[in-house]
């Protein structure tokens, strides 16, 4: 049975205080695309002092499900939602979705200020916002908007989220930023336009619908892990439902189309059966050539093959003059009887199909949805006779073309080259940097390698010091945490140590430099890139 609104006000009531005040660190996709194992998950951290540079101390899930029975909106722990495996966070980053995208672009580094219900309703309202004096406000006040919320309407058989913003004095409701599903009939989402809530419904209370009998614990996020663990079992057999279900319309139409196939071969090879006869009166034009007039659309001639006279008139092509007509006849039983032998070959294979599509089917009804191993074995052989069309497989990654360094210039005309990747910063650093070169890189913090190419008739001043720093800070882990050090020391002094992984190397000999959080600079060396397309 899946929840009504007094769930999703007990799930609220414990997962709100677990993530006011948080901030969005990553969002994701668990599962397929519309199947009833889809979740999202907003992955929202605390920090010492509420500030987001500062070492985290707590880590809280919030993990949305839109499938009809299954669907939920519960907060979870790190844990629960495998937010620290490797394999699968590489898999999540490389999830193209647009929406998903949008909400990655919008969400990540905002404060979540609230999570609320609509009362009486089974729609929740995260609210976010990017606040004025972080590092980047600046950025996300000029691209997008500071305060958003995300909806989530856990309504109908297929829930929706849509992304909305409270930015534009104008509106009069949140505009619509970016949504998943769309609206039902009647009910459309544009970019752009004011958010409307459904259509209401009942608000009566009721009880709640799922026999969990855990209290709210903002702390423990009981109530959450409960919920979740019942609601994926149901989605499992939801999901193998829908899978027996699928698999049984697959073959349905399979059957349907073969007997198609063998009703229109049954017709072709009646056809071929009238060779002989279009022979018989091939031979009676021929025999009657001297008789027979162009232009005629019929000819009456005596027939003697039976051993008595009778009688037959023959249907002609007037365009064609009375030899083509015989000839035309000799071609049409010809081919028939050449035909004949593929169709009655397919006409085996034919009978051979629908017999393993009935035989399947009837295996499909006595199945059970639970065994996975025999759908899945069921599904293969299936597909392997050709009644379902190929798995698909997933596209190939495309190979990264090496376009180089990116590079800027400093206000005074200083070329800075950077990095793209781990075997790029090598390559830059050990082999295109020159000696008297200046190596940059952030301290104690993952990032890229930055040269500043050194004129020895023109040496870089403090204030291109400063830039090529920037550059630094700006890639790297440490650019929402304003100003930091910086190393740098001239490449003659940057070693890699035998067998070290790409982009590792030592520094000696190296000065200091603060730089970072002067978004004015930073935003001036960006606009500097002398390739177009690399931001």
């Amino acid at each position: 049975m899946s929840a009504n609104a007094t769930d999703l006000s007990r799930w609220i009531e414990e997962a709100s205080p677990a993530l006011v005040g948080g901030f969005v660190h990553r969002v994701w996709r668990v599962g397929e695309r519309d199947g009833a194992d889809e979740r999202w998950v907003v992955f929202v951290r605390h920090h010492e002092q509420g500030d987001p540079s500062a070492r985290p101390v707590r880590r809280v899930a919030l993990e949305i499900s839109l499938a009809g029975e299954a669907s939920r909106l519960v907060g979870l722990p790190p844990e629960s939602v495998q937010a620290d495996d490797k394999k699968l966070k590489k898999g999540w980053a490389r999830d193209s979705l647009p929406f998903l995208s949008l909400l990655r672009r919008h969400l990540v580094g905002a404060r979540v200020s609230g999570l609320e219900q609509v009362e009486g309703d089974r729609i929740a309202t995260l609210r976010v916002e990017h606040p004025v004096s972080a590092p980047n406000a600046e950025t996300v006040t000029r691209e997008g908007p500071r305060r958003l919320a995300l909806q989530a309407e856990l309504i109908g058989r297929q829930g929706n989220l849509i992304l909305t913003h409270e930015d534009d004095p104008s509106a009069t409701a949140a505009l619509v930023v970016g949504f998943l599903n769309s609206g039902r009939r009647g009910r459309p989402f544009e970019r752009g336009l004011p958010y409307r809530l459904p259509p209401a419904r009942d608000h009566e209370p009721k009880p709640a619908t799922l026999a969990i009998e855990v209290a709210p614990d903002p702390e423990t996020l009981a109530l959450g892990q409960a919920v979740a663990a019942q609601l994926k079992a149901a989605a499992v057999e939801l999901l193998a439902d829908t899978r027996v279900g699928v698999l049984r319309r697959a073959l349905k139409k399979s059957l349907k189309r073969t007997l198609g196939i063998q009703v229109k071969l049954a017709a072709q090879l009646k056809e071929g059966a009238s060779a002989d006869r279009l022979e018989v009166e091939g031979d009676l034009l021929k025999t009657n050539l001297g008789q027979l007039s162009r232009g005629a659309t019929s000819v009456t001639l005596t027939d003697y093959t039976s051993g008595e006279a009778q009688e037959v008139t023959l249907s002609l092509d007037p365009a064609k003059d009375p030899l083509e007509n015989m000839k035309a006849r000799y071609k049409r039983a010809k081919k028939l009887r050449r035909g004949a032998v593929n169709l009655l070959r397919r006409q085996g294979e034919t009978d051979a199909q629908l017999e393993i599509v009935r035989e399947l089917l009837e295996a499909l009804e006595v199945l059970s949805g639970d065994d996975e191993d025999a759908l899945g074995a069921l599904e293969a052989r299936a597909r392997k006779e050709g009644l379902l069309p190929k798995a698909k497989q997933a596209p190939k990654r495309k190979q990264q073309v090496n376009q180089g360094p990116r590079s800027y210039r400093t206000k005074e005309n200083h070329v800075v080259l950077v990095g793209r990747s781990d075997a790029e910063n090598d390559r830059l650093t050990m082999r295109i940097a020159r000696g008297n070169d200046l190596f940059f890189h952030v301290a104690g913090c993952p990032g890229s390698h930055v040269i500043l190419r050194v004129d020895s008739k023109r040496p870089p001043n403090h204030e291109s010091l400063v830039d090529a720093a920037t550059v630094a800070v700006y890639y790297s882990k440490a650019r929402q945490r304003g100003k930091v050090d910086v190393h740098y020391t001239p490449r003659k002094w940057v070693k890699k140590p035998r067998g070290a992984k790409p982009g590792l190397v030592q520094i000696s000999n190296f000065k200091t430099v603060r730089a970072g959080g002067d978004q004015e600079r930073t935003r001036r060396m960006l606009d500097s890139l002398e390739r177009e397309g690399d931001e």
